[in-house]
């Protein structure tokens, strides 16, 4: 994977998948050599990869990361990570209850984790272990959020794009805002710009009728993104927040809203990932550009609060991930046993079928049993004979004691 914490939003960007890729991107990661099952998450602050196989790596699913987003090999190997195993889980369940977030606490990333999960089983993309990790890591996130106040009165991004604009121009009262999108994120930050003050609300979308709906809860105007370029002119504030891969906002566009306005400043904050605002519009003067990342700054200073939390959320977690840890090793198990039990009846119903055709011939039954039960016998000790002479030969005492730990009678 790649987030927040380990590359900017220029190269975030570039590695994210939008709604509508993600089913055939499914696909073509399912395609991958060694990948039994898989899921993609893919947020403003993070893409990441599931993956469960016996061979499953980091190069193989880096490869594949690259080559889709039309990359060249490696490109941005050093800003991603792999977590194997139980570090998987762990990760996992931090990202669920909002512990590895920006924001520690935030809710909206649980969602966004059992939509990528929902779009993985519809896709039929993941494994019986996969499946049952996401499962744990949702119970387990569950359990931080109720035995821990990790998700009490979060700071949330809307709350500190707020407080990044009373930087900027001190009180909203008499501010006009301008909303892109029609999303969770731009609901969020209706609400908290519309108890700001502000003399008027309007938000923009793809679908008019989206922008209504969510409008009207707000008592604010509407319109179609077609309006966009009209409308910047007549905002002080300035907030996007859609799927689009492309920017929906232009410098070209920028550049005349503040010529429009006679050099009185816009505030715009771009919350997506893909950036919705063109960055070269940051050259221009009298405007106030700034990205999730920005915000960074504002939430640290109202995370310290958090950190008790934070340490009893870890202790939760590292028990859920041990109990995950439990279930797979005896699923492993199950599957080693089901192999077994099923070259055992592939040997013995093959040395049936012969031992019928014997007595069909006329055999004396006494002989074919005895020499069924030899020969079933000996196909049944075969390899494991041959396994264990090799580990007398290179003195493998674990593999000796452990031979002698299955097999051997209780009583001896």
């Amino acid at each position: 994977g790649i987030s927040h914490q380990t590359a900017p939003i220029a190269i975030r960007e570039r590695l994210a998948f939008s709604a509508e890729q993600l089913p055939e991107a499914l696909l073509g990661l399912s395609a991958v050599p060694s990948v039994e099952g898989c899921a993609i998450l893919s947020t403003c602050n993070r893409t990441e990869l599931y993956l469960s196989g016996s061979k499953t790596t980091m190069h193989a699913a880096s490869d594949w990361l690259h080559e889709w987003h039309k990359l060249n090999p490696g490109q941005y190997q050093e800003h991603l990570y792999q977590l194997d195993q139980s570090a998987c889980l762990f990760h996992l369940i931090k990202v669920v209850c909002g512990a590895d977030s920006m924001i520690i606490g935030e809710p909206q990333v649980a969602g966004q984790v059992k939509s990528a999960w929902h779009l993985a089983s519809e896709a039929e993309s993941l494994d019986t272990r996969l499946d049952r990790m996401f499962q744990h890591a949702f119970a387990g996130a569950k359990r931080v959020r109720t035995e821990t106040p990790i998700g009490r009165d979060p700071v949330t991004l809307p709350f500190a794009a707020l407080r990044l604009a009373r930087q900027i121009f001190g009180p909203l009262d008499g501010r006009s805002a301008l909303l892109v999108g029609a999303g969770e994120m731009i609901s969020d930050c209706a609400t908290h710009f519309t108890d700001s003050g502000l003399k008027q609300l309007t938000i923009v979308n793809r679908s008019p009728e989206r922008a209504r709906v969510l409008a009207d809860q707000f008592h604010a105007s509407s319109a179609g993104l077609d309006s966009l370029k009209q409308l910047i002119p007549d905002h002080d504030l300035l907030i996007a927040c859609t799927s689009s891969p492309e920017p929906v906002v232009t410098r070209r566009m920028l550049e005349q809203a503040l010529q429009s306005r006679r050099r009185q400043p816009i505030f715009a904050l771009d919350l997506a990932v893909p950036r919705n605002i063109d960055p070269q519009a940051n050259e221009l003067k009298d405007l106030f550009l700034y990205t999730i990342d920005d915000l960074h700054g504002i939430i640290e200073k109202n995370q310290e609060k958090r950190q008790a939390s934070l340490r009893q959320a870890m202790n939760l977690i590292e028990a859920e991930v041990d109990g995950f840890e439990r279930w797979l090793h005896l699923h492993e198990s199950n599957n080693t046993l089901k192999l077994l039990r099923q070259r055992a009846q592939i040997e013995r119903d093959g040395l049936l079928e012969q031992a019928r055709a014997q007595l069909a011939a006329g055999r004396d039954p006494d002989d074919v049993l005895k020499r069924f039960g030899h020969r079933l016998l000996n196909r049944l000790l075969h390899g494991p004979s041959i396994r264990l002479r090799q580990a007398a030969e290179q003195s493998d005492e674990e593999l000796l004691a452990a031979a002698r730990f299955y097999f051997q009678d209780e009583d001896q």
